[in-house]
């Protein structure tokens, strides 16, 4: 047994599940994992685990307690009795994660009274639901309503509307506003922001679900078509979660303090970088970093490989991109051994003149666990299938997500953060970096995986943040140039 100060500790530890920070629950949820599956922490930790799940008050806290269950191996969970029996907000989603942690037949039910009943006739959305439906939760969930409800003629949003006003009153949920507090006064006066879930995001998540509850009890909506829609208020999934940030990459090299020089050409520092990458064991394809703090607080400086068209020039209003590759893991709820079988005609896009495709696409599980919207947010750049000439899955080994083709790691992906916060500008991101790189033999055989004409090309863009004073408004500088590889 864990001493009483251990037991506190992991009292403390359970509670991060609620804290703010979606990377903090994250952290905190992938501890207790680790408790849960050591052999000398696991009573305790799963007694405080219950003890939490039992004072859960919303759906979505007691489904965020489900889905770390479900990411925990089979032998180190508490029994499907244990667990069902300090659930005390049933829901679609609750049973869905049962059923993936426990096996078919897990369910617990209950769900179908887990509502509040039909919105009155004379009832009005309150103004602060209004005001804030795309503000605590992401305004997709809105969006999705509104569709579903345009196709089907029932009045989801509003019963939407409804479900938030009776849980917010029976739970006495305060009407916040953004939290300021977590950021310095004059940044949030200048645009930037951080992704903070305070209580009322539990609030408008458990009104979603309670609502595709009545939806399905009362409205006779396809109770596998609900539960597909609210996978989206998971927060984890297998793979994404097992990532582990990594020290900041040697293979960056000082590429970012001399790309944020204004006297230094960006095509002269990308070449330097290019020859140099060329020589080391697995050679970067793509990466997105944060410029040093003592730099820039609020910049970014992204290098990728591309193949381009003869001709081929970057467009007025953007350089080239690595677009999402939308992989559907709803099944599974991991990313273990899938990989979307992309053609490269998909991922191709128009320049100015010409044609361009990304060596790497940037890959977005659906669902994909908003603990680690970060990472999502900078992007996870993996090698496009089309890149390699055998079928390849994915994988995550040691923190990091890895391709395996032929039965060798061709490609891994890396996170690291770099001083990180959660405040981020506007069009930017949090201090987060991502990193793909490549298998020596595959990197070198790229010109050969281009469309019959087409050559490799790099393309760097810089963007940096600043303000005239400490309470103006942050404005961007942006640079970007593009080098063909056999130029170097």
């Amino acid at each position: 047994m864990a001493s009483v100060t251990a037991r506190h500790t992991m009292a403390m530890l359970v509670q991060r599940l609620k804290w703010p920070v979606p990377m903090v629950r994250w952290r905190a949820a992938r501890e207790i994992r680790g408790l849960l599956q050591s052999d000398g922490t696991r009573t305790d930790m799963t007694a405080e685990l219950l003890n939490f799940l039992d004072l859960c008050k919303t759906e979505s806290e007691v489904c965020s307690v489900l889905c770390l269950l479900f990411l925990t191996e089979s032998k180190s969970r508490p029994s499907r009795d244990e667990v069902v029996e300090r659930i005390r907000c049933p829901s679609i989603l609750a049973d869905k994660l049962l059923e993936k942690a426990f096996g078919p037949g897990a369910a617990l039910g209950g769900w179908e009274n887990a509502h509040s009943g039909e919105a009155p006739i004379l009832f009005r959305p309150d103004k602060y639901f209004l005001d804030h439906k795309g503000a605590h939760i992401p305004p997709t969930f809105y969006n999705e309503l509104g569709k579903i409800g345009r196709s089907t003629g029932l009045p989801l949003i509003y019963q939407w509307a409804w479900e938030w006003h009776n849980l917010r009153e029976r739970l006495g949920t305060r009407l916040t506003s953004y939290a300021h507090y977590f950021d310095e006064y004059s940044d949030t006066r200048s645009g930037v922001m951080g992704q903070y879930l305070q209580r009322q995001t539990e609030v408008f998540r458990s009104a979603h679900i309670r609502t595709f509850a009545f939806a399905v009890s009362k409205w006779g909506m396809p109770l596998k078509l609900a539960g597909d829609y609210l996978l989206e208020h998971i927060p984890a999934i297998g793979g994404i979660f097992d990532l582990d940030p990594t020290p900041k990459p040697e293979a960056l090299r000082d590429l970012p303090e001399k790309a944020f020089a204004d006297g230094r050409g960006l095509e002269g520092v990308l070449a330097e970088w290019v020859e140099a990458n060329r020589n080391v064991e697995m050679p970067a394809v793509s990466f997105d970093s944060p410029f040093p703090l003592d730099l820039a607080r609020y910049g970014d400086v992204s290098v990728g490989a591309y193949f381009v068209s003869p001709g081929f020039e970057m467009r007025d209003d953007h350089g080239p991109f690595e677009p999402m590759d939308f992989t559907l893991v709803a099944k599974s709820l991991s990313i273990e051994g899938a990989v979307r079988d992309v053609a490269i005609d998909h991922m191709k896009r128009r320049g100015k003149a010409g044609w361009c495709a990304p060596v790497c696409s940037s890959f977005f599980p659906i669902p994909y666990g908003y603990w680690s919207s970060d990472c999502f947010a900078v992007g996870l750049p993996f090698l496009a299938p089309y890149c390699l000439s055998d079928d390849a899955v994915s994988q995550v080994r040691a923190g990091v997500l890895e391709l395996v083709s032929g039965g060798a790691v061709v490609s891994r992906t890396r996170i690291w953060n770099d001083v990180w916060t959660p405040a981020y500008i506007g069009e930017g991101h949090t201090r987060c970096g991502a990193i793909a790189e490549v298998d020596k033999a595959v990197f070198e055989s790229l010109p050969d995986r281009a469309p019959p004409g087409w050559r490799l090309a790099w393309y760097i863009r810089t963007r940096i943040w600043k303000r005239a004073t400490d309470y103006g408004e942050y404005a961007v500088k942006e640079r970007h140039a593009l080098i063909l590889d056999e130029a170097v």
